[in-house]
């Protein structure tokens, strides 16, 4: 049964709704949107209908309401499901049924009946809403006619209507239907003015979304190329470093006999700024090519990742006497190199900064929210002072003497910067001398 009903909303919806090609964002998408969404409900409530209506024909002997309702329903299945049919003509039909349907109501009903003029206001409203600013003043104009001819018809006693209502002058229809036209007009003249409002409205924020995207695309093309010239600077920068610690090395092996302590000290300094300005060149490396990776997205066992890393950091986990507690993680679709990248960073550091003489104790969990896995490691290392949390993610930022720590300050900003790159989030509670808790997600 649900599945007929859907089919039944999505035949409505293809039928009496734009091409695809619409904006979403346009006006029109939007008037379209609520002229099928209407038709969808119109149908089974014209099949409610004809319940009293059946009982007009078999108690007051009223056949022609019956009749009028088979014609109004089978010009809405019509509407609703005759193939290649334009969308406005399908409005069009629509709204001149509505009015004929209520005109016709007003003939075999009351003329002067409140509850039955409302048909005119409805119909009258719903046009305006469904069609484009330009025909609003028809649809009141169409009342207008129809109030006229009916004042007509009862002045000059075309019909007789004294078997539905006590109309004796044509006064009384004046003073009824009257308030009906000014209504209309009111309506035609104010729901243009809101709805063009609102095209203003979504067409200031097309173009605001249009330059946001430009300046997106601006900044991406600059991220680039400032990305393409830290590779190649870094890449340039290496070979004359390698010259300086070539010659510093020749001349620390052929000349140490003639050279006094000050001099062997200061090839020792140049040869130690030489391998750790390579190491900062490879970290910028690194740095640049984290978040562009190409690689296309594979199922990823986390599992294996933390086994793979406690293999490869085998001996400084024995050493160090490390625990790593991890539940049952999951399986999920990702960058392998970069999910292994960014759990290696994160449970590196815990490991790193682990008190002295206090065994490292790391928790791995993995809770899956609606949307995205969130990922936390924990630790009962040192902690972090709360007023550096942003600190920590930015690039050869260390909140610790390297002779005390050793490191560059990459790991935090390389994971980070992966994390972002596929819509995560990562960030860090912790307190000094408390331990740390790093939480990262990624999107489902």
């Amino acid at each position: 049964m649900r599945n007929i009903w859907q089919k039944y909303k999505d035949t409505i919806r293809r039928n009496c709704s734009l091409s695809n090609e619409e904006s979403g964002d346009s006006v029109n998408y939007w008037r379209n949107t609520l002229f099928s969404t209407t038709m969808i409900f119109v149908l089974p409530l014209c099949f409610i209908a004809l319940i009293p209506s059946l009982f007009l024909i078999t108690f007051e002997n009223k056949e022609y309401i019956t009749i009028l309702h088979f014609i109004t329903i089978g010009l809405m299945l019509f509407i609703a499901f005759a193939p290649s049919v334009k969308v406005k003509v399908r409005k069009l039909i629509f709204s001149l049924t509505v009015y004929a349907f209520a005109t016709m109501l007003n003939v075999f009903t009351s003329p002067s009946s409140g509850s039955v003029l409302i048909y005119f206001y409805a119909a009258c409203v719903f046009s305006i809403i469904i069609f484009d600013n330009k025909y609003a003043y028809w649809w009141s104009h169409l009342v207008l006619l129809i109030s006229v001819m009916f004042g007509l018809t009862i002045h000059f006693e075309l019909l007789d209507f004294e078997y539905n209502v006590d109309m004796s002058s044509v006064n009384e229809w004046v003073a009824v239907s009257s308030n009906v036209i000014f209504v209309c007009y009111l309506s035609s003249a104010l729901i243009p003015k809101i709805f063009s409002g609102l095209e203003n409205h979504i067409n200031e924020q097309n173009r605001l979304r249009n330059e946001l995207e430009k300046s997106q695309d601006a900044l991406q093309l600059k991220n680039a190329e400032l990305e393409e010239y830290v590779f190649v600077a870094s890449h340039d920068l290496q070979e004359p470093l390698r010259l300086v610690s070539s010659f510093m090395n020749k001349l620390n092996a052929n000349y140490r006999g003639q050279l006094d302590e000050k001099a062997l000290q200061y090839i020792h300094f140049a040869s130690e700024g030489a391998m750790r300005m390579k190491q900062i060149i490879l970290n910028l490396l690194d740095y640049s090519r984290a978040g562009r990776t190409t690689e296309d997205l594979e199922m990823v066992d986390v599992n294996q990742i933390v086994s793979d890393f406690i293999d490869l950091r085998a001996s400084v986990i024995s050493e160090k006497s490390v625990t790593i507690v991890s539940g049952e993680l999951p399986t999920l679709s990702a960058n392998k190199v970069a999910m292994a990248q960014v759990l290696h960073s994160l449970l590196d550091n815990a490991i790193k900064y682990s008190k002295e003489g206090i065994a490292p104790q790391i928790e791995i969990e993995a809770i899956e929210n609606r949307d995205e896995w969130c990922f936390s490691i924990k630790d009962n290392g040192i902690g972090i002072d709360p007023k550096f949390f942003d600190k920590i993610f930015l690039i050869f930022q260390q909140l610790h003497n390297r002779n005390e720590y050793e490191g560059m300050g990459v790991g935090l900003p390389i994971a980070k910067k992966h994390v972002k790159s596929w819509g995560g989030e990562i960030w860090v509670k912790s307190e000094k001398e408390n331990g740390s808790i790093f939480y990262f997600t990624i999107p489902k």
